[in-house]
């Protein structure tokens, strides 16, 4: 089945708002959604009335509209928070689609290269909400959902082993030459 993404899900743009050192509320940046913690990277800000439309919750999606890279992740943190202009959150208005598939279908290469070809502006560029809302998404059943989620989850933990097995590797042969100089 494919559907626009405005007949499941509700895409609003972020919100301005001034920082504020000991604000109650975090705002999330992309430079954020690129970090470990991004509790302890976003900065803080003051809540006040008109923010509470602009809440998160967990399984919404964050989806990287200004700039170059255009990413998407889950919402899964135990913080308050509210999304940066630099960001649209998602929500999805029905089940027959998971977050995690629609996090990991806007992240794939094909989509990505697909929305980069109506990106508009020179300096910054970035992605019209409509752009995003009338983007065409492929869902499949559940099953397939979680079959690909779950794939793509082995991927992202295989290139880590292999990035950290690399970086050991490196190390080692890097001590062994050392250990050779030393001999001399």
């Amino acid at each position: 089945m494919r559907l626009k993404l405005k007949t499941f899900a509700n895409v609003v743009s972020g919100v301005y708002v001034r920082e504020c050192p000991t604000g109650d509320i975090r705002c999330l940046q992309v430079k954020d959604l690129l970090m470990a913690s991004p509790e302890t990277t976003a900065c803080r800000v003051e809540f006040v009335g008109k923010l509470s439309n602009y809440l998160l919750k967990k399984g919404d999606l964050l989806f990287a509209g200004k700039g170059t890279t255009y990413l998407c992740k889950k919402f899964d943190w135990d913080f308050i928070a509210i999304p940066s202009t630099t960001l649209y959150s998602i929500r999805l208005n029905t089940n027959i689609v998971t977050p995690e598939y629609l996090c990991w279908y806007l992240n794939h290469p094909s989509v990505v290269a697909v929305v980069k070809t109506s990106q508009v502006g020179t300096g910054t560029p970035m992605i019209h909400k409509g752009t995003l809302e009338n983007l065409e998404v492929v869902i499949p059943d559940k099953k397939k959902q979680r079959q690909i989620v779950e794939l793509s989850s082995l991927q992202d933990r295989e290139r880590r082993i292999l990035r950290a097995l690399a970086e050991k590797r490196a190390q080692l042969t890097n001590q062994i030459l050392i250990n050779e100089l030393k001999e001399k």
